[in-house]
């Protein structure tokens, strides 16, 4: 797994927004999300044609962990 080595400084407000939605995925998982609103895990990955298992759920995990749902 991998582990920073520094702490990450958030110096704006552009570098938080960076940090959340930051990635390949994220944004798009958020616009799938916000057309259908209520989605099951199977529906999400058949709409994010060549997402991964790991990949989304990874997305998933990090996105819980900042707080977005």
């Amino acid at each position: 797994m991998y582990y920073e080595k520094l702490e990450k400084q958030i110096l704006s407000p552009l570098d938080y927004y960076v940090d959340i939605f930051g990635g390949k995925w994220k944004i798009r998982v958020l616009c799938v999300l916000a057309a259908k609103q209520t989605v099951r895990y199977n529906d999400l990955k058949h709409n994010l044609i060549y997402i991964t298992d790991a990949v989304l759920a990874a997305t998933l995990r990090e996105m819980i962990s900042c707080g977005l749902f």
